[in-house]
C-alpha cells in the first residue's frame, strides 16, 4: 500500500507541561506522509504560544485556536480542518512508538476495514508504574457485540478511514459523554465497518493524578449516557443486544470499584441500580446489605481482609 496522507488530531487544553514530548513522539514516525493538527481548546496556560512556535518550525504541523468546547468538540474541529484519507488521534500527554502508523496503515488494504487499533501500555505517573495489558480481549472484524460490553481501545491507538467518519458526522460533543465520547464513536463505527488490530503496544496511555474514585463516578454516569444514545441506533442496524444485562454488568463493575475505594453507600445504591436494570435477587440483597450495615463495620472488615493478604 502506498503512503496515503494521515491527519493526526491532537486536542490541547492547558497541556504545555506534556505537549512537547507527545509531539516529538508523533513527528518521529517512520511513516512520514502525515499532517499534525494541534487544536488549542481555549487553553489559559502557554499552550497557544507553544503550539504556534512548533507549527512555525515544522510545515507538517498546523496550529488551530478556538474557545473551550471540550475534547470532542476540539477533535471535530481537527476533522474539519484535516485533509487526510485517514484520521488518527492522540491526546496531549499520550505517546506513540515510531513504527505505529507504519504498522497500522497497511491493514486498510481491506476495504471493509474502517478502524485499525493497536495495544497501548498504561503509565501511572504518580505511582511510577507501567501496566502492559494482554490482547486476549481485543477483537477484530465485526466487533459491536463485544465493544458494547467493554471499550477495548484507547483513543491514542485508533486510526480511522475518513469516509467512515464523514458518514457518522464525527464525535458527539455532548459534555455528558465526557471521558467516553471516543467509546461512543467506536460503537457507531462498529455498526458500519470492521475493525482490525496490530497486536503490539505501539502507544503509551499516560495517567496523571490519583483521584480515581471521583473519576469513577463521572465515568459511570457517562457510560450510561453512551449506552442510552447507542441503543436506538443499534436497533436501527438490527443489532440484537440484551441492554438490561449490559447495563447491569456496567453497574456491577462500578459497584465493586466503589467498595474497593470504601464508598459503601454508593456501592449499595449501585447494586440496587443494577437490579433495576435487570432483576436479580442476589444483587438486590447485596445492595440493601451495603446500605443498611453501618459503614464503620464494612471498613473494619475491609481493613482486616487486606491485612490477611
Amino acid at each position: 500500500m502506498s503512503q496515503p496522507l494521515v491527519s493526526i488530531v491532537v486536542p490541547v487544553y492547558n497541556g504545555e507541561q506534556y505537549l512537547e514530548k507527545t509531539i516529538q513522539s508523533i513527528l518521529a514516525q517512520t511513516f512520514q506522509n502525515f499532517e499534525l493538527l494541534l487544536i488549542n481548546d481555549g487553553s489559559s496556560d502557554n499552550s497557544k504560544q507553544l503550539i504556534d512556535q512548533i507549527s512555525e518550525s515544522d510545515s507538517r504541523v498546523k496550529a488551530i485556536h478556538g474557545p473551550n468546547g471540550g475534547v470532542a468538540a476540539a477533535r471535530n474541529i481537527g476533522l474539519e480542518h484535516s485533509i487526510g484519507e485517514f484520521i488518527a488521534f492522540c491526546d496531549q500527554d499520550d505517546l506513540w512508538l515510531n513504527s505505529k502508523l507504519e504498522k497500522q496503515i497497511p491493514l486498510f488494504e481491506n476495504p471493509q476495514t474502517g478502524l485499525v487499533y493497536c495495544g497501548a501500555t498504561s503509565q501511572y505517573v504518580l505511582f511510577d508504574k507501567i501496566y502492559e495489558p494482554g490482547f486476549k480481549r481485543k477483537k477484530t472484524g465485526q466487533v459491536f457485540s463485544e465493544l458494547v460490553n467493554e471499550n477495548m481501545l484507547t483513543c491514542c491507538t485508533a486510526v480511522i478511514r475518513r469516509s467512515c467518519l464523514e458518514q457518522l458526522g464525527g464525535f458527539d460533543p455532548d459534555r455528558s459523554l465526557m471521558g467516553v465520547d471516543d467509546w461512543h464513536l467506536w460503537l457507531k463505527l462498529a455498526l458500519i465497518c470492521e475493525f482490525d488490530l496490530v497486536s503490539e503496544h505501539l502507544a503509551v496511555h499516560v495517567f496523571h493524578g490519583d483521584n480515581y474514585s471521583l473519576n469513577d463516578q463521572k465515568m459511570h454516569e457517562a457510560e450510561l449516557v453512551c449506552l442510552e444514545k447507542i441503543e436506538p441506533l443499534a436497533c436501527q442496524f438490527e443489532q440484537k443486544v440484551n441492554w438490561g444485562n449490559i447495563k447491569q454488568q456496567l453497574h456491577l463493575r462500578y459497584a465493586r470499584s466503589y467498595i474497593f475505594n470504601g464508598l459503601f453507600d454508593l456501592a449499595g445504591d449501585t447494586y440496587l441500580r443494577a437490579d433495576k436494570a435487570q432483576a436479580n435477587k442476589k444483587v438486590k440483597f447485596k445492595g440493601w446489605l451495603l446500605k443498611l450495615t453501618p459503614n464503620f463495620i464494612w471498613k473494619i472488615l475491609q481493613t482486616a481482609k487486606r491485612k490477611m493478604k
